[in-house]
């Protein structure tokens, strides 16, 4: 049996008005098709522009695997120059090989002027613009963004599956306690295992080419690349200052006692966790009386 996923509304960006009380007040995810049709990296960001100027770049990759319970950081799988990377994941063939949170201003500030700030809501972070490439087959596995911040995800190149759920799902979704991440299979899920998988309800969209994604704050989401392909990511700091609290909590203090515990008593921490995610999934299952009282 399939999760219940949900289609993604679709609107203008003129829908301004609409956007702000229907979608980002009410932290309901949105698909913008017109985002950043006026920008210059509309037309200026196919594959050969990039690398003409970027392509001198040496680039860490990552594979499919989920992040290792056990390790306190994410291990570089390969570098590459960035040109010879832009050449094998416009083939579309599949290479299971990602490049996420990439900065590739700094190395080319120029690009920025590409970018227009948007108007849609107040609060776009424009100094932290992210990139994220990956080829065809590429997976970023189920988690949620650790300072709480809204995504607006533009896909330049290429199309994803976009898999969303709310955060009133997360004890469901087993979530690891200290960390971001649920190892839930979004694409066969074990019921078995994971019982609590049958009381969530989610979201879907394939994203293509110049569509804007808004991912509210604490929102998990899967992605699928379908295509060889990138996109930009801008960030818009939480409204609510106890979200911003938590979310400067989760960089600076969650993480660092996850880290501290993982590298010093590894077997006993991860059993705490993964113990700790199912006690808090059976609560939550014992308070819904149908699941229809789920929220997506």
């Amino acid at each position: 049996m399939a999760l219940e996923l949900l289609p993604i509304d679709r609107i203008s960006k003129e829908d301004k008005a609409l956007f702000q009380q229907s979608y980002f007040k009410k932290h309901q995810p949105a698909i913008i098709q017109d985002f950043c049709h006026d920008w210059p990296a509309y037309k200026n960001w196919s594959f050969e522009k990039l690398k003409e100027r970027a392509g001198h770049l040496t680039v860490d990759l990552y594979n499919n695997k989920p992040a290792d319970p056990d390790k306190s950081t994410m291990f570089v799988d390969e570098r590459m120059n960035f040109g010879e990377y832009l050449d094998k994941i416009s083939s579309n063939e599949q290479i299971e090989l990602r490049i996420f949170l990439f900065n590739i201003f700094k190395h080319i500030p120029a690009l920025k002027k590409d970018i227009l700030k948007p108007d849609i809501v107040d609060g776009f972070a424009m100094s932290l613009p992210f990139m994220f490439y990956g080829g065809a087959g590429s997976v970023v596995h189920m988690h949620y963004d650790i300072d709480l911040s809204h995504v607006f995800l533009t896909q330049f190149v290429g199309r994803k599956r976009v898999v969303l759920f709310s955060p009133e799902n997360t004890p469901l979704l087993y979530r690891l306690p200290f960390s971001v991440i649920s190892y839930m299979n979004v694409n066969n899920p074990d019921y078995e295992k994971y019982p609590g998988l049958q009381h969530v309800k989610g979201y879907e969209c394939t994203l293509d080419y110049g569509e804007t994604i808004y991912i509210p704050a604490g929102y998990w989401h899967y992605i699928e690349y379908i295509d060889g392909g990138y996109a930009l990511a801008l960030r818009v700091l939480n409204e609510s200052w106890l979200k911003r609290i938590e979310g400067a909590w989760n960089l600076i203090g969650e993480m660092r006692i996850d880290n501290f515990m993982k590298k010093y008593f590894t077997k006993p921490w991860f059993e705490y966790k993964n113990r700790k995610a199912f006690e808090n999934a059976n609560e939550a299952m014992k308070n819904i009386r149908s699941p229809e009282k789920m929220a997506a």
